[in-house]
């Protein structure tokens, strides 16, 4: 629901503009949901060099596993980051990066570039969040890209 919302904001560019849609059926609403991202993500693709997508962890990892595989995007455009990773080794289940790397990000043609994550290596959480602050900012410092945030309804 969100998640329709969202993109939908991002193609009008207008808070006021929004199409909501209810579903229970994860199936259609991660078909409607794919289908609406890769037709939002074509279009700016016209106007803009590379588009940033922040991801959230929760339910949006297992939407996005069934759609993006199947979907036509300019893989080596688009870079990922986490807007909800914690301070673990990518070992653990609780590290956002090693779900999407596990389910998904396998499946894509994807290369480092594409992707912006912590260091767990890191001595402590302080250093970690300074040096993907720092990650985050020399992306979004570059020219010509648009920002698309996917998060979980249950994240709100």
């Amino acid at each position: 629901m969100l998640i329709q919302s969202v993109l939908d904001q991002c193609k009008t560019n207008s808070m006021s503009q929004t199409n909501v849609f209810v579903t229970n059926d994860d199936e259609i609403l991660s078909d409607k949901f794919g289908y609406r991202l890769e037709e939002i993500v074509l279009d700016l693709m016209t106007k803009q060099q590379t588009i940033t997508i922040g991801l959230s962890g929760g339910s949006l990892i297992d939407i996005l596993v069934s759609i993006l595989p199947r979907l036509q995007l300019p893989w080596a455009r688009l870079r990922f980051f986490f807007v909800d990773e914690r301070f673990v080794p990518f070992s653990s289940e609780d590290s956002t990066y090693a779900v999407y790397q596990a389910k998904l990000f396998r499946q894509l043609p994807l290369t480092d570039k594409n992707i912006i994550k912590i260091d767990p290596n890191l001595e402590n959480v302080q250093v970690c969040a300074q040096d993907y602050q720092t990650k985050l900012e020399q992306l979004f410092d570059q020219q010509n890209q648009v920002r698309i945030f996917l998060v979980d309804s249950s994240d709100c």
